[in-house]
């Protein structure tokens, strides 16, 4: 399994999902280009990305995989999705960008802009899109994640990936898809997953975590872990998911 993380994210959002599902499969978490401990690109665009993680994993030589991405990896998972390298048994989107501009307050996004590095701001950040307690060291990880953004890839994001749309792109996705959500996800809310995400996918299907926010794999990683679980199963045709740790 390969897992994309989010905005502002790195790979260790995908500890405790990733932990629950190794003791099955084969886990890559990757740092996307300028978040993390990973450089940022020489420019930045949703294609670029995706090619980057595309080559990422062919570098890697794995077998037959499924890709996870969450909220922005979301989206990059679908650009992947959309030429996919070989291997790819399925797609899960966790809380994902949509392939449509996503929908951001116009003020919240100007806020973010003004506010890179700043560690007030990373804390009211993670404040506003939880709706679910998650554990003081689990919050430490997503500020110093936010916090070692380049700004280079923050901007990028805020100013234009996050209003790029690969609509388009998606309807060469064929591989099965699963879609997961929170109820209470302030910044992917059921209804833009509803319109935005869902009639662009031709093999896709749905599961709505109930009482959980934006950050699935630290809000609800045992929910999350146990629908990728069953996806894997049930809609991958058993195709054994290898990698390298």
């Amino acid at each position: 399994m390969v897992f994309l993380h989010y905005f502002a994210g790195s790979l260790r959002s995908w500890v405790h999902v990733a932990g629950d599902l190794s003791r099955a499969h084969r886990c890559l978490r990757i740092d996307l280009p300028g978040f993390g401990r990973s450089p940022p690109l020489p420019a930045f665009s949703v294609d670029m990305v995706a090619q980057a993680i595309a080559q990422h994993i062919a570098g890697r030589r794995l077998g037959t995989y499924v890709l996870v991405g969450h909220s922005m990896g979301g989206k990059l998972a679908l650009a992947c999705a959309a030429d996919p390298p070989p291997g790819l048994a399925g797609v899960v989107l966790v809380a994902p960008s949509p392939p449509s501009p996503e929908p951001m307050d116009e003020k919240e996004r100007a806020r973010l802009l003004a506010t890179h590095d700043d560690r007030a701001s990373a804390d009211q950040t993670l404040r506003t899109i939880t709706r679910r307690t998650i554990p003081a060291e689990d919050a430490e990880i997503c500020i110093a994640d936010n916090l070692m953004t380049s700004a280079e890839a923050w901007h990028w994001w805020l100013a234009q990936g996050s209003r790029e749309t690969i609509a388009a792109q998606t309807k060469r996705v064929t591989c099965p898809v699963l879609v997961l959500g929170g109820s209470e996800d302030p910044v992917i809310p059921p209804e833009v997953i509803t319109t935005e995400v869902m009639p662009r996918l031709a093999n896709a299907s749905r599961a709505v975590i109930a009482g959980a926010g934006h950050l699935l794999p630290f809000e609800a990683p045992k929910e999350v872990a146990g629908n990728i679980r069953t996806f894997v199963k049930e809609r991958c045709r058993g195709a054994a998911v290898r990698g390298t740790p």
